[in-house]
């Protein structure tokens, strides 16, 4: 009879959570801190990171003020309590007492009856492993008594949330230390697990060391449903003379390394540069034993084509990333419609830091000379605010102190002296939304978005607006590709914090013709993790899900069908996988990931057919603004007396479950009981003022209002000041919103603005564009669909697979022209601040006549109506008072395929 030491987590002492990189970890394992002390009461938590990158970011999101803003609105009696813990917070002057970091202990003391407070400490794993941490000589005590950091930490009985979990192997020191600290629970988030090894010798193979998986949100998904950029890999063809020489690592060893070319062999000692077996290897490149001075880690098999090393081609790469970064730059500073800007940032991977960092250095040189270069063409082509931008790029890239280019190496961790250097550090590790704005508070131009690292950025780190990453070199140890290119995935931000969603944006990764076949391998890996194939082969579950769409009727008839179809052959190889990917499908999506593509995929348009709907895209790609209905004095005051009662207001006093096991003598078990205790420490409380405010900015109402109800409500409550606190301002806010929709939900108009879609069909001479960008139309090909002549392009692209189906419909033979609409060119503002977007649209004639009767807008969702969400019922509710209002409009929303055709046959 086993009695746990937290009943609420009994047995279970792992759990995992896969996410690829860029999909949102740490706002993940940052709002699983509040949900289970929400939940639980569960106040101590360890995260732990591989890396000062990692820990940085991991601080930075935590403590910025826009993430603590986000979770006070989810969790407004809550706030979390970040210690960071350095190597410098502990003082061992010597003739000083030794002292714990303020941080430490600030964590170990905190106790539960800091109502509303979780308490959080951030490590990396040197750091717990450091003299400092288990030393236990220092001149004070912690909790229990203890003198030592780690068996203080030990008493705490903490979660432990791992970040990068393929980092923390558990044959490794980093684990070991975690269990040191006796954790109630481990929990870990990552997009990369470790293997280990089942079986030894010729039967040995290897898994995925997965300790309960509870979520996977892998490599597959986050490309094919948009949640990453995609992927355009690019790389300088070498002339054939020098891409046929290559040079094979026959033998690497501490001491020595053999390599072979033509049945020749070359031996280098340590120290001995590869300029002595060919004179293409340029770059002071250096045999240092099992790697080179760039960090390439070596093995027998490995090739070697000096051609890449060479500066003259090197070069050629910085000018290429140089050049792609200003057209994306340019594109996205003059976004359609006047839209927020989005700043574009660009990595550099390099693999010597004296070429960077050194006064006179090769890279530092050949980098500032190009850029000059491009900023002076630019600049005189260009006009308005983009010329003054790049005029101050010019100006600072010119000027002693430049603060247009900026480096981060490990050698620069901690070091003093150099104000430039870390300014520079500062910039990119820990003032991220900086980086991100175009202009700081005094309306000065922040020209910095060129970015150096040698491979301590490689892992963890990253920003939302990399468009262009650069590896210079092939060097750094081998890791996955998708790390690799993992710097650079998340979706971006405009200048405002908002995150983009709604278009697809692409990232511009350029490596050397030596890594050529890169995206082959970054597909495979991505197809790997999480497509249905196996090493190339039909799988069952891929059987199924044919079976499943009517292709079969069992696994054996789908099999043979496959082979009858050329798909398979009889070992289950899968022969054709476009044909394969047309009946189900299996991996990434066509285009996500592509190789030295110069243009962008895109959809032509049937001009003819558009010029029909060309009136209705003129009315309906305008922008509408909510014009409120003006409310008569009793209905705010019924608004106002329907937010605020009595109900509402709180003590916010703290409330804590507690979870106790007892044994019970009749049934000889352990039994666990739940109590909720209400504490008699009040959380959040706040001035009267304030909380005027509050909930003024909340509803919008005048403060006199609010003042006049509180007053009327509160005149006979004592002691009224107590009320006044976060969990009342919530309690409010919820409830006035929920009046404000049953009031509004038709007391409105929609008023048209003078501006349009970010997306236009139509050039600024108003006539029509011959294409557009596949990606604002629909993410996938649909290559099973005749296209027919009254459809609105040339091919037919789809983003979700209700979309696919209704594609796949014959309309019926009253609609002139249809198809699908440019993503969110079409937006009906919702009463509560969100907006509806139509899919596609349906031109319908009178009977006997071409003359356009109505037009069908349709929002395809594929669920049912029923499992709505209460913003997705407002969205119904606007897309129904928009329809009233359009002349001839008619909106709907559909959950099914066939409802399309059911719509348009009453509108026929």
């Amino acid at each position: 009879n086993y009695v746990y030491a937290n009943p609420v987590l009994k047995r279970i002492r792992g759990i995992d959570v896969k996410m690829e990189t860029g999909t949102g970890k740490t706002y993940v394992y940052t709002r699983l801190m509040h949900e289970l002390y929400q939940q639980f009461g569960i106040n101590k938590f360890i995260i732990m990171t591989p890396s000062l990158p990692i820990k940085e970011g991991s601080k930075s999101f935590i403590t910025s003020n826009y993430a603590i803003q986000h979770f006070r609105e989810l969790f407004p009696m809550q706030k979390i309590n970040l210690q960071v813990v350095n190597a410098g917070d502990f003082s061992t002057k010597k003739g000083k007492r030794k002292q714990f970091a303020g941080g430490l202990t600030d964590y170990c003391e905190a106790s539960r009856n800091d109502v509303g407070t979780v308490n959080a400490l951030l490590l990396n794993d040197a750091m717990l492993a450091s003299k400092s941490m288990t030393r236990d000589d220092y001149d004070q005590t912690l909790i229990g008594g203890s003198s030592c950091p780690v068996e203080a930490i030990k008493l705490t009985r903490p979660i432990v949330i791992i970040d990068e979990p393929h980092r923390f192997k558990k044959d490794g020191t980093a684990w070991e230390n975690i269990l040191k600290l006796n954790p109630q629970l481990i929990i870990r988030f990552g997009a990369t697990f470790p293997n280990i090894a089942i079986g030894s010798g010729r039967s040995k193979t290897y898994k995925k060391d997965y300790d309960n998986l509870v979520y996977d949100l892998n490599a597959v998904e986050s490309f094919n449903q948009g949640l990453v950029k995609s992927i355009d890999v690019n790389y300088p063809s070498l002339p054939e003379n020098q891409a046929s020489v290559q040079y094979r690592v026959d033998s690497v060893t501490n001491k020595e390394l053999i390599l072979k070319r033509d049945n020749k062999k070359y031996l280098l000692s340590i120290g001995e540069d590869l300029s002595v077996v060919d004179s293409l290897f340029d770059g002071d490149t250096t045999y240092e034993g099992k790697k080179l001075s760039n960090e390439l880690e070596l093995a027998p098999g490995m090739i070697l084509t000096p051609g890449v090393w060479s500066n003259s081609y090197q070069e050629l790469i910085v000018q290429q990333a140089i050049d792609a970064h200003f057209v994306k730059e340019r594109e996205l500073f003059y976004r359609p419609a006047n839209a927020p800007r989005v700043k574009v940032l660009s990595l550099y991977f390099i693999d010597s830091i004296s070429s960077y960092r050194a006064h006179d250095g090769w890279l530092k040189r050949t980098f500032e000379k190009l850029l000059n270069d491009k900023l002076t063409s630019l600049i005189s082509t260009e006009d308005g605010e983009y010329k003054e931008f790049l005029e101050a790029t010019k100006t600072s890239l010119n000027s002693e102190k430049q603060e247009v280019h900026a480096g981060y190496f490990s050698e620069d961790t901690g070091k003093k002296g150099d104000e430039a250097i870390q300014a520079e550090v500062d910039d990119i590790l820990r003032n991220k939304r900086k980086l991100l704005q175009f202009k700081d508070m005094h309306g000065k131009w922040n020209t910095r978005r060129f970015l150096f690292s040698k491979w301590t950025l490689r892992e963890g780190w990253d920003n939302p607006n990399i468009f262009v990453l650069t590896k210079l070199r092939s060097s750094g140890s081998e890791i996955s590709k998708i790390q690799e290119v993992g710097r650079g995935l998340r979706l971006p931000v405009d200048e405002l914090g908002n995150r983009l969603s709604s278009e697809e944006f692409r990232l511009h990764f350029l490596i050397d013709y030596s890594e050529k076949d890169f995206a082959q391998k970054l597909v495979g890996e991505i197809n790997a993790d999480g497509g249905k194939l196996e090493q190339g082969k039909i799988t069952d579950s891929i059987l199924d899900q044919l079976i499943e769409n009517g292709y079969a009727l069992d696994r054996n008839s789908a099999f043979f069908k496959l082979g009858g179809d050329g798909i398979v052959d009889h070992d289950r190889n899968v022969l054709r996988l476009d044909l394969l990917e047309k009946l189900v499908p299996v991996g990434i999506k066509h285009g996500k990931i592509r190789v030295n593509a110069l243009a962008k995929p895109v959809v032509r348009l049937r001009k003819n057919n558009w010029s029909i709907i060309s009136n209705l895209w003129a009315e309906t790609s305008k922008r509408y603004m909510l014009k409120y209905n003006v409310l008569s004095d009793d209905e705010i005051g019924g608004l106002v007396s329907g937010s605020i009662d009595k109900e509402v207001f709180s003590d916010g006093l703290g409330i804590v479950k507690r979870f106790r096991t007892d044994y019970d003598d009749e049934t000889k078990s352990i039994v666990l009981t739940e109590e909720t205790v209400t504490l008699s420490q009040s959380y959040g409380k706040m001035h009267y003022g304030e909380f005027l405010h509050r909930l003024h900015e909340a509803t919008n109402l005048p403060s006199n209002t609010i003042h006049s109800a509180v007053s009327r409500v509160l005149a006979e409550t004592p002691n009224p000041s107590a009320k006044f606190n976060d969990h009342t301002v919530q309690n409010i806010k919820n409830k006035f919103t929920v009046k404000f929709i049953e009031m509004f939900a038709q007391k409105y108009t929609y008023d048209p603005l003078s501006f349009t879609a970010n997306v236009s069909v139509f050039n600024s001479d108003n006539q029509l564009v011959n294409e557009l960008d596949q990606g604002v139309v629909g993410t996938s090909l649909a290559t099973d669909i005749k296209i027919p002549d009254n459809y609105l392009y040339d091919e037919a692209v789809y983003d979700s697979e209700i979309e696919h189906e209704i594609l796949r419909q014959v309309v019926p033979d009253s609609v002139v022209v249809f198809g699908k609409l440019p993503r969110r060119s079409i937006q009906v503002p919702t009463f509560t601040g969100g907006t509806s977007s139509p899919d596609f649209v349906y031109a319908i004639r009178e009977k006997n006549t071409n003359n356009i009767k109505i037009y069908a807008l349709i929002e395809a969702k594929g669920k049912e109506e029923s499992a709505l969400s209460d913003i997705e019922k407002v969205a119904l509710s606007a897309q129904a008072k928009m329809s009233s209002e359009l002349k001839n409009v008619n909106i709907e929303l559909v959950t099914e395929p066939h409802q399309v055709m059911e719509i348009l046959g009453k509108l026929s």
